[in-house]
């Protein structure tokens, strides 16, 4: 642990499990402080669970707040930056992890499926994105830069191979990854 990020704040979604809670915890342990974004659905984006995002930002600690409303909406992408904005003073790192599946073949997909998965794992990127990159711009002119005086922010986007070279069943998946 180096601290490199000390004084910097993240927003991780899809932050509760695998991959986006080692990124949060990544983050914190480098100094961040984490908005662990997570609204705690199944892989297929049912149901939903606020104790996700909850028990990942307790076991983080103090550096750590807990969101746990679905981040695929402008309207709450929006809270989610004001949250950061509030509690820890800015946004500086935003990566964009939270993704669902609903496979099938192309011809036996429901439109309502499809129309899920893109919402989840690329609008929602986009909204983030766009609430938060105002933000962080305005904080750049602000001399909110880093230790180097450069100015200083982070988009990360995760994506995946299905992107590249698509993946039997996940045309949606696939669709989204590549327009990350």
């Amino acid at each position: 642990m180096t601290g490199l990020l000390e004084g910097r704040t993240a927003i991780v979604t899809g932050a509760g499990r695998g991959i986006g809670r080692a990124i949060a915890e990544a983050l914190a342990a480098e100094g961040a402080s984490v908005i662990v974004a997570d609204n705690g659905a199944s892989i297929a984006g049912d149901g939903g669970d606020p104790d996700v995002a909850r028990e990942t930002a307790k076991a983080i600690g103090k550096k750590a707040i807990a969101f746990s409303e679905s981040v695929a909406s402008p309207g709450v992408a929006k809270q989610l930056v004001d949250l950061a904005v509030k509690n820890f003073g800015g946004i500086d790192i935003v990566v964009n992890n939270a993704a669902i599946l609903r496979d099938a073949f192309v011809f036996r997909a429901d439109p309502g499926d499809w129309d899920a998965v893109i919402r989840t794992n690329l609008s929602a990127a986009f909204y983030l994105i766009n609430a938060a990159s105002g933000v962080m711009r305005d904080q750049g002119k602000a001399g909110r830069g880093g230790k180097d005086g450069y100015d200083w922010g982070r988009i990360v986007n995760i994506v995946s191979s299905a992107g590249l070279y698509g993946n039997l069943g996940q045309a949606a998946y696939a669709s989204a990854k590549a327009g990350l």
